[in-house]
Order: structure tokens, then C-alpha cells, then sequence
């Protein structure tokens, strides 16, 4: 079995990202249940491909976008909406601890990563105009 992971990250993929919301940088993981890690990559996506703006503008939500590609997604803070959007769409999002990504996902891979349950973490952040990141008013 293969699998695809992708991390919020940093634009050096060094540092998980805290918030999978505007994230524009991804480190994406390809993994074989036989061999482990077979292979990595940091994509930049465009402003409206967005994680945010893939769930709240269904006409960018496209079948072809690599983050769609995805079977699990790890993340510092993503929200409940979030997470159950991306579930619709066939990527589970975890929240992580976990400071590095390749780190993150070696412990992935041993069993051993703990995921944060999202509503134990204060949601804090700006928002624009009528948006709400809890699914609604939209």
C-alpha cells in the first residue's frame, strides 16, 4: 500500500506550520507500507489554492489539486471545519506537536505520532469581513 502525506510547512520545509488555513507551502511525503519513505517534495501553491480557500470556494476546489492528493494531512492548527471538510474530500488532518516534518512523519510511519485533539486548542485568529471559520454564515 502507498500513501501520501502532506505537512504545512515552512518555505524551507524544515518547520511545521501553525495554522493549515493560508499555508502556501507543503512537504509532501510519498510512503510504502514495505519501504517506508520512498520519496519527498516542498510545492508552493497559489494564494487561491489555499487549504482556506480550497474549502470555502468550491470553485477552486479542484480534483487535481495536490493537496487533494493526499490521504493524510498533518498540520500545528486547523480548525473543526476544517478537519470535516477535508474528511468529505478524503484527507484526514491531524493536528501535531511535532516541531519538524520529517520527524513528524517517521513517527507517522512507527506509530507512535499523537495527534492533538483540535477542540482542546483555543481558535484565535483575524477574520475578513462575514467569514466564519466555524462552517457558518458563508
Amino acid at each position: 500500500m502507498k500513501a501520501k502525506v502532506i505537512v504545512t510547512t515552512n518555505k524551507n520545509g524544515d518547520k511545521i506550520a501553525e495554522h493549515a488555513g493560508h499555508v502556501r507551502y507543503f512537504k509532501i511525503y510519498e510512503i510504502d507500507q514495505t519501504e517506508g519513505l520512498t520519496g519527498s517534495k516542498i510545492i508552493k501553491v497559489e494564494k487561491e489554492h489555499t487549504i482556506h480557500n480550497l474549502l470555502h470556494n468550491p470553485e477552486t476546489n479542484s480534483e487535481e489539486h495536490e493537496i487533494l492528493t493526499g490521504q493524510i494531512l498533518l498540520t500545528g492548527g486547523i480548525g473543526m471545519g476544517g478537519i470535516q471538510k477535508l474528511a468529505m474530500l478524503g484527507v484526514r488532518a491531524y493536528i501535531v506537536e511535532e516541531k519538524n516534518p520529517d520527524e513528524a512523519v517517521e513517527k507517522l510511519i512507527a506509530g507512535t505520532l499523537k495527534a492533538v485533539d483540535p477542540r482542546t486548542i483555543p481558535h484565535s485568529h483575524h477574520h475578513h469581513g462575514d467569514h466564519n471559520c466555524n462552517g457558518h454564515h458563508h
